[in-house]
């Protein structure tokens, strides 16, 4: 049963729990960790909230998944810092009147693997799929891509990007769905081919790339978001400050 003095969530104890043991090596590198079933019992928790923990370790590349085997502790070559932030989801979902969104196109698409990893989908499930620019102050800043299981999501509409509301929240609402909370990833990566005339950028430059994950109120992953941003028009900024005080403050749309 959980009973430590960290804030957040529950799954968010788990996670914390888990990485702590990692890096005090109960578990080492290469270990097969216990099933999920022995973890719930462990801690006391529900399976959406182990799965959404362990979730977490994997994007954070501290543990793997084998498809069929089990999950385990990364090697150290595949293993990376992680800095856990917080932000806050009215900020990210917050109508902002600077931001305009332009459909590029929608489809029915089966589900990449990295996609259906994350949305615990199974590899032959179809996606709804969305790719949109987005302008700040009237200049291209992002480009975005969004995944949504097609069991929950029946379609996106062109009305969906008609605003200056965030078009996933929309998508998601016309489904019956509200988002609950969140997690994002932030990434380097080179702009893919087809993206980069629209932020106006040469192929294969390198830019940031935001993954975000929606949960709806019961812990179920509802949509995965992939943002590629202009290199010149986005900044993150960080109040760090000492475990139990003020919540870190993330600024992120920034020209």
């Amino acid at each position: 049963m959980i009973g430590s003095p960290l804030s957040g969530k529950l799954y968010m104890q788990v996670q914390f729990d888990l990485q702590r043991r990692i890096a005090s090596g109960e578990f080492k590198a290469g270990d097969l960790l216990p099933t999920e079933e022995q973890f719930c019992r462990e801690y006391g928790v529900s399976r959406i909230t182990l799965r959404r923990a362990v979730d977490a370790l994997v994007a954070d590349l501290f543990v793997v998944r084998r498809q069929g085997v089990g999950t385990f502790v990364a090697e150290s070559r595949e293993a990376l810092q992680s800095v856990r932030l917080r932000a806050y989801l009215e900020d990210i979902l917050a109508l902002d009147r600077h931001l305009r969104f332009v459909l590029l196109k929608t489809a029915t698409v089966p589900m990449p693997t990295i996609v259906a990893e994350r949305l615990r989908a199974s590899h032959d499930a179809e996606a709804r799929y969305e790719s949109t620019i987005v302008s700040l102050n009237e200049q291209p800043f992002m480009v975005g891509e969004g995944y949504f299981p097609a069991s929950l999501v029946p379609s996106i509409e062109p009305e969906d990007f008609a605003s200056h509301e965030q078009p996933t929240e929309r998508i998601l609402l016309r489904a019956g769905i509200r988002i609950a909370s969140g997690e994002q990833r932030i990434i380097a990566t080179a702009i893919p081919d087809e993206f980069a005339a629209h932020l106006d950028i040469a192929p294969a430059t390198p830019v940031i790339k935001m993954e975000r994950l929606y949960f709806d109120a019961r812990g179920i992953p509802v949509a995965f978001i992939n943002g590629f941003y202009h290199p010149e028009r986005y900044q993150l900024t960080a109040d760090i400050v000492p475990r139990g005080g003020a919540a870190p403050q993330i600024i992120s749309q920034s020209n």
